[in-house]
Order: C-alpha cells, then structure tokens, then sequence
C-alpha cells in the first residue's frame, strides 16, 4: 500500500500542473476547474496500478470526460428550468428563471425535491416514488401538488418578492415590486 501511495504521488506532482490547465482552458469558473482536477485524479487513485501506471493523455481524457459530464449536468438544469417554467407559467406568457429560481426557494423542501427528481433528473414517477420511499401513485399526487404549488407562488409575485426593508431610522420600507428588487437587496 505504500509503494502505491509513493507512486501515486509521483504521478500527481508530475501531471497535476497540466490537467489544471487543461481544465481551466474548460471551464469558466476556477473553483470548478479544480473540483474537476480532483475528481480526475480521485479516479486515477481508484483505478491507479503501479505496475502499468496512467500516463498523461489518459488523464486528460479522464479530465476530458468529467469537463463534458458537467456540461451536461448544467445543460439537463437549465433544460429542467426551461421545462419547469414552461409548465408552471403556461405557454403564451414569458417567464423569467430568475422567478422561477425564487419561488422554488420559498417551496417546502419535499415539493423541491419532487420537482428537482422529475424535471430536473428525468425520473418517471416509479422511479421518483423508489427515490423518496413512497407509492407511485403517492409520488404523482406528490407532484401534482408540488406544480400545484409552485404555480401559486408565480401567480402572486408581489407577495413572493416583496419584503420589508429596515432604513436607517429603523422604520421599515417596501423593497423591489420585482424579481430584481429582491435579488439586488
């Protein structure tokens, strides 16, 4: 087990400095370019053999990979919210994710979830019921409410973002009669 550590550490003071650049080259945020680098080299150490040892290019591809698995993951959320709003806003209106984004805070965190699992995740309610340990026809119920819900929180906006904001004298004053009020405080 200590050779292999020994080894393993060789190959990653040697190759760590260029699967980061690959990364970063990538991907937009640093800390995720990072996050990646690890991953990447956590499955190296998972399937690492001292006697036929990764080289550089297959790392890289490792990296590679991972870089194109977060990309989907991103591209199946925005996918998810387009999807979600579209079916809680109706089809004739436009809807801003920034709404959408505030009104699934204000969500219990079981309806959230719900949600996230159907919308986000593409799970049939079959599977969504194994998920949260339930029947199917208790997940659909579920769902339905949750929808239900979230299209209440999106018919009353003022409620879902406006707050009261304290002023410098102490007395309180309305914040934002938008989406954007609310996020800009």
């Amino acid at each position: 087990m200590n050779d292999r550590r020994i080894a393993f550490e060789a190959l990653f003071t040697e190759h760590h400095a260029a699967v980061l650049r690959y990364v970063e080259r990538r991907v937009d945020d640093r800390e995720q370019a990072r996050e990646l680098t690890m991953d990447c080299f956590e499955i190296a150490w998972r399937r690492y053999d001292p006697g036929a040892p990764f080289s550089r290019p297959w790392l890289l591809q490792t990296a590679r990979n991972l870089v194109g698995d977060s990309y989907r993951r991103r591209d199946r959320e925005r996918e998810g919210m387009q999807t979600l709003a579209a079916a809680a806003d109706g089809p004739d209106t436009t809807f801003r994710n920034v709404d959408l984004r505030l009104a699934l805070r204000h969500l219990p965190a079981a309806d959230r979830e719900i949600l996230e699992l159907f919308y986000w995740d593409g799970l049939a309610a079959p599977e969504i019921a194994e998920v949260v340990g339930c029947r199917t026809s208790a997940a659909w119920k579920r769902l339905s409410r949750a929808r239900d819900a979230l299209r209440s929180l999106l018919a009353e906006p003022r409620e879902l973002h406006t707050r009261s904001a304290p002023t410098p004298s102490g007395t309180a004053r309305q914040v934002g009669g938008g989406a954007m009020g609310y996020v800009m405080d």
